[in-house]
């Protein structure tokens, strides 16, 4: 009996060596044909079913069906999402720990800024600003990493290295810019890349080598970066340009949860949700926090920064 199965997660020849194997030597798999977005088996019905035939391929983090699957666009998704908060009840709670995290981080702010620098305005008016990026920063990535681990599916290569470069690539980028705009270039580009290549391995691991290598040279790449953009603005209204900066980094990693959703959870029935709670969540961001300010204050400071 011929059938054929759609899979639009196969994109490269990695996948179909990895889906090869599935089926080879499989019993009651007679012949079989990985296309692009597709499988075409020819199997005896009598000793393995059509649905083995889906697991097989659900075993490694690949979607399948034998309908061909339909792909909402922005407009379908955010009618969905506002509609059905149900469906989307893990991206309501990572949206309402973000923004909580975000605004209870300024209380132990406020406290160490009121006892340990009795209420020095100059301080205040030198760091308020990177203050408020830092916490938006911490929080943003915070909350793509948070529903990255909310859900617990077999990641495909590609997907994973995506991961591991987005996150990787980001978290270096706005910590090395705001580093390095408080610090200067050495501790801006040291601090950016250790966070960011750190960050990028331990969330691009889900795949193997492939994605640790893709989440620590992107980690370099944005660790390096941040520090040069916050410098080489430094007299040419850098705070003017910050909040676009800031919001084209939260539309990245808001982005990586969006493609994440549809090409990992949505239609996957292998997927298990085992999010943090928000205890564990705010003192990740608050311990995050607390390390990067203490740097950006008492860290060296090189004639190049601006506070």
């Amino acid at each position: 009996m011929k059938k054929t199965i759609y899979c639009p997660d196969i994109t490269c020849e990695s996948c179909v060596k990895v889906l090869t194997k599935q089926f080879q030597n499989r019993k009651g798999v007679q012949s079989f044909f990985i296309g692009n977005s597709a499988i075409d088996v020819d199997y005896n019905p009598e000793i393995i079913k059509e649905e083995d035939l889906l697991k097989l391929i659900h075993e490694k983090g690949y979607r399948a069906s034998f309908s061909v699957f339909g792909r909402a666009s922005f407009s379908e998704r955010a009618k969905d999402f506002m509609t059905n908060k149900e469906k989307y009840a893990l991206e309501y709670k990572m949206l309402t720990y973000a923004a909580a995290s975000f605004l209870l981080l300024f209380a132990p702010q406020f406290l160490i800024w009121h006892i340990f620098f009795n209420h020095d305005p100059a301080t205040l008016t030198k760091y308020i600003w990177w203050v408020f990026y830092l916490n938006l920063s911490v929080v943003t990535i915070g909350a793509a990493i948070w529903h990255y681990h909310a859900y617990k599916a077999q990641i495909t290569h590609m997907i994973g290295m995506m991961v591991g470069m987005t996150i990787g690539m980001v978290s270096g980028l706005l910590v090395g810019t705001l580093v390095g705009a408080t610090n200067g270039m050495f501790m801006g580009t040291l601090v950016g890349l250790l966070f960011g290549v750190t960050i990028g391995a331990l969330n691009g691991k889900c795949c193997g080598i492939m994605g640790i290598m893709e989440g620590m040279m992107a980690g370099v790449m944005g660790g390096t970066m941040g520090p040069m953009i916050s410098l080489m603005m430094k007299y040419d209204y850098l705070l003017l340009f910050m909040p676009l900066f800031m919001l084209v980094n939260m539309i990245i990693l808001w982005g990586l949860s969006y493609m994440l959703y549809e090409e990992v959870i949505e239609e996957n029935p292998n997927v298990e949700r085992k999010p943090l709670d928000f205890f564990t969540f705010f003192s990740f961001c608050f311990l995050a926090t607390i390390i990067l300010l203490a740097i950006m204050i008492f860290g060296y400071k090189s004639p190049l920064g601006i506070a």
